[in-house]
Formats: C-alpha cells, sequence, structure tokens
C-alpha cells in the first residue's frame, strides 16, 4: 500500500514523482511499493539501496543488464546468489545475503528508468543523522537507508525533480 499511498499524494499535491529511494534486503518492500506505483498508473525511477557491506541486488542488476532484464528469470543463478561476505552496517535490517525478491525489484528499476544504489556506511550513518535531527521520527538505520542511497546518487538528482524516500522501521 505504500505505492499507492506515494502516488496518491503525489497526486493530491499535483506532484509527479520522479525517483523512490527505498532499501532493500530480501526485497519483498520494493516489490510491493513498485507494484502499488504502478498499478496507480505511476513507476517514477526507483532506487533500490543496499550497504556496500552486502549488496547481491546491484550484482544481479549488472547480470541481469547483460542477458537482457526480460531474459533474467530463466538464468537465476547467473544473476542471484548469495553474498560471499556480508559485512557489517548500522542498517543490519537489509543485511540479506541475497535479494529473494530480485527479478520484480530489478524489472521495476528497468520500466521506470531507475537503478539499484549501493550506499556507504558513512552515507548510511549520515542518513540516519539528517532523519533524527530533522524530524522527529525515530527510525531506524535500516529504515534511513533509502536516504542514504539519495545522499550516494545525489549529485545526479536534478533540482525541479520530486523525489520520495521511505523512511521506515523504529530504532529499538
Amino acid at each position: 500500500t505504500i505505492g499507492w499511498e506515494l502516488a496518491l499524494q503525489a497526486e493530491l499535491h499535483e506532484r509527479r514523482l520522479d525517483r523512490v529511494f527505498v532499501q532493500v534486503g530480501g526485497g519483498a518492500f520494493a516489490a510491493c511499493t513498485a507494484a502499488g506505483l504502478a498499478a496507480a498508473g505511476r513507476l517514477p525511477r526507483l532506487h533500490a539501496v543496499q550497504t556496500e557491506a552486502c549488496a547481491p541486488l546491484s550484482r544481479a542488476w549488472t547480470h541481469a543488464q547483460t542477458l537482457g532484464v526480460g531474459a533474467a528469470a530463466p538464468h537465476w543463478s547467473a544473476c542471484m546468489w548469495p553474498w560471499e561476505h556480508v559485512g557489517a552496517s548500522a542498517a543490519d535490517g537489509i543485511l540479506d545475503d541475497e535479494t529473494y525478491d530480485w527479478l520484480p525489484v530489478v524489472e521495476a528499476m528497468s520500466d521506470g528508468h531507475g537503478t539499484p544504489v549501493v550506499a556507504t556506511e558513512a552515507q548510511v550513518l549520515q542518513a540516519h543523522q539528517l532523519v533524527r535531527d530533522l524530524t522527529q521520527l525515530d527510525a531506524s538505520p535500516t529504515g534511513t537507508a533509502g536516504l542514504a542511497g539519495l545522499l550516494a546518487i545525489r549529485g545526479e538528482v536534478g533540482a525541479d525533480e520530486t523525489v520520495a524516500v521511505i523512511v521506515s522501521g523504529i530504532r529499538r
């Protein structure tokens, strides 16, 4: 429902969403967000954010691009396999060694001309601090990892673009 809600809010505020940043572990959250946006008829550039400590989706994206996204499903093991050495991150909730729902996320990124984003640990920590300083949200570093993705590619985002960053999860 988050995708539908994003589309509805953009419509109510007479805005077109250009980009959506969402944290990715197993991929279901991003896949469902993209499905909701698509069902509402508004698929912006989806940026699926992982940390440099564990980024199997980014690797799968690269391999799927080589094969052609539409042809990636039958070549699952050539695109997606467990991350060999999962590192540590404050965004520990997205350190899934495999992005199980990678295929719908890759398809949504391709359809909307989005990309995966791999954030550094410094960006993960900066995003978390920004959310704590600038909002009253008590989100976890995992829940603020989407903002880390925006920080990672902020130079590519136009000043006139409307961007949504999903912030979720409570700090425990």
